[in-house]
This record gives C-alpha cells, structure tokens and sequence, in this order.
C-alpha cells in the first residue's frame, strides 16, 4: 500500500462571468508551473453534458506537506485570486493503484475536439 498523503481541492465555479479567456490563459500557466516543480499531481475541469467545460468546476490534486500549504497554494490561483472559483479542500490517502511512468498533459498542444 502506498500511504501517500495528497490535497484534494473540489472546485466551484461561483463566477462564470470572470472567467475570461485571458483569466484562462494566466490560470492555465500557473497550473503548468506547479505540475513542473510537482505541486500538482493531477487537475482538470468537471464535465456536464449541455454546460460549457469547467461551468461547475473541477478537481486537483496537491501533492504538498500540509493542509497550510495547500490552502496556499491554492489561493495563488488565478481562478481562486479572482473570485471565479472557491474550492473545499480534504486531505487523501493514496494507496491503491499502479502508476508506473510520467506523462506531462500539460506541456503539449491542445488537440481540436
């Protein structure tokens, strides 16, 4: 069993309306920054079928020491600063699973859809 302890934030979108396409972009950044210096172990956007992607939010995961530093790290967030998104943060115990290599989503070019 691993027993590795990670932060879970549950994200909400509370306002839509700031989330501009500039919002994104600086929001996108910062979240290649922390996956490259291994904050962020895993993150993207909840998706309801009939709402735009991220209209009701979306999940991270933390890979951080405590809850303080998740909490700060997270008021860091463009989304967050701005008031677009709170979040409810819960600490999580990895234990099960088998990841076996690294795989930076972030670092690529985004696909059409």
């Amino acid at each position: 069993m691993a027993n590795l302890p990670l932060y879970v934030a549950l994200r909400r979108t509370i306002d839509a309306a700031l989330m501009t396409p500039e919002l994104l972009l600086e929001h996108l950044r910062w979240m290649v920054r922390q996956e490259a210096q291994g904050t962020i172990f895993a993150s993207g956007p909840f998706d309801q079928p009939g709402r735009p992607r991220g209209a009701v939010g979306g999940l991270t995961v933390l890979r951080v020491d405590d809850e303080d530093a998740a909490r700060r790290l997270l008021a860091d967030d463009p989304f967050i600063r701005s008031g677009a998104v709170d979040f409810e943060l819960r600490r999580w115990i990895l234990m099960e699973g088998s990841p076996d290599l690294q795989v930076r989503l972030s670092g690529q070019p985004a696909a059409d859809r």
